[in-house]
């Protein structure tokens, strides 16, 4: 095997060896298993979206295009010409949906406790779950024409919007797990663990996106195993009461149409469009899940699951160095560095 600057790096520094030897030691006594969830898992998310949205309303009306089309005054008695109305709001989503979720982790045994690394999964299991929406508007009073209204203002008014969806809700394991065994039973060896993740929002209102910067949390599980020849099967609950996090501004607003039901009198639909700037928002949420999982006993270092330790892995742990990469990192420290090349090397073969 050619000797890799970082491999060489290591032996030189004489750290290498002492590494591999703790490593070998561990290996010895451990069992590992990559597991994939499998139905019936399942997870259900609770929570609100808020996002403060402050600017205008104006009419579609325009004198070459859309000459037939709505006008905006200010006031009881309005004026002349299409004028923008001042608006401040808060836009409200519900965030809650059921799911069946996808996703991977490692789990390593021993006789008297283990681990779980490289844990990533995604909640919403790759399907778009609707995001229903409310925009919450005060604004001051004016009139339309075409159709004609007037709209008292100086109190909020709830207007139901096309809304928008989350894509995607992903936890990703940032540090190590331990795994804290009870007494085993007819029904496997009971297990609980709390797993340091990354939460990952992944939505859109209205075309912006929303959400996208990891927010820091953790996943308590509670559950069994059962090993059965080189394979293990795997359940575990979790539940992780609401909690809330920032949500930066998505992108301002520009002439988004807006039908609003006229009040003065009812019964019409004013065409309004509105432009607005966002403010930083907030998500709360909480979650519970039930999560089945099968997976077969790996070798440790095996990072392209082929059954041997060669030197495709060391590439790919090679090309990973320094980051949180779950395949390659074999120790689930949350970083992959030389002490998941020493278990690799350990493994060799």
């Amino acid at each position: 095997m050619a000797e890799h600057p970082r491999v060489r790096s290591m032996l030189r520094s004489g750290a290498a060896p002492v590494i591999i030897a703790l490593s070998t030691a561990c290996a010895a006594t451990a069992d590992t298993f990559r597991c994939d969830l499998v139905p019936p898992s399942t997870a259900s998310n609770t929570g609100q979206l808020s996002l403060p949205l402050n600017g205008t309303l104006i009419g579609n009306y325009d004198a070459a295009t859309n000459p037939t089309g709505t006008q905006t005054r200010p006031g009881f008695f309005g004026g002349s010409g299409n004028n923008p109305i001042p608006f401040t709001s808060t836009i409200v989503g519900d965030a809650g949906f059921s799911a069946a979720p996808t996703g991977a982790f490692t789990i390593s045994v021993t006789a008297s406790g283990g681990s779980i690394s490289g844990l990533e999964v995604d909640l919403t299991g790759g399907t778009a779950q609707e995001l229903g929406v409310t925009l919450n508007i005060n604004y001051q009073t004016f009139r339309t024409f075409s159709p004609n209204s007037t709209f008292p203002g100086g109190f909020t008014i709830p207007v139901p919007l096309a809304g928008g969806e989350v894509s995607a809700l992903i936890a990703t394991q940032t540090g190590p797990a331990a795994l804290v065994l009870g007494t085993p039973d007819a029904q496997g060896t009971p297990f609980t663990a709390v797993v340091p993740v990354n939460i990952t929002l992944v939505a859109e209102f209205s075309g912006a996106p929303i959400g996208g910067d990891p927010q820091p949390g953790a996943l308590p599980l509670a559950g069994r195993f059962t090993v059965s020849g080189a394979s293990i099967s795997v359940t575990a609950s979790v539940s992780v009461p609401e909690q809330s996090a920032e949500i930066p501004p998505p992108p301002p607003v520009e002439n988004q149409p807006l039908p609003l039901p006229t009040v003065l009198p009812a019964g019409s639909t004013a065409n309004l469009l509105l432009n607005g700037t966002f403010g930083t928002g907030s998500i709360t949420s909480g979650l519970s899940a039930n999560l089945v999982a099968s997976g077969q006993r790996q070798r440790t270092g095996d990072i392209n699951a082929d059954g041997v330790v060669n030197a495709l892995d060391l590439a790919a742990l090679l090309a990973a160095w320094g980051t949180s990469q779950p395949s390659a990192d074999i120790d689930g420290s949350g970083t992959v560095n030389g002490t998941d090349l020493a278990a690799l090397l350990a493994s060799w073969g």
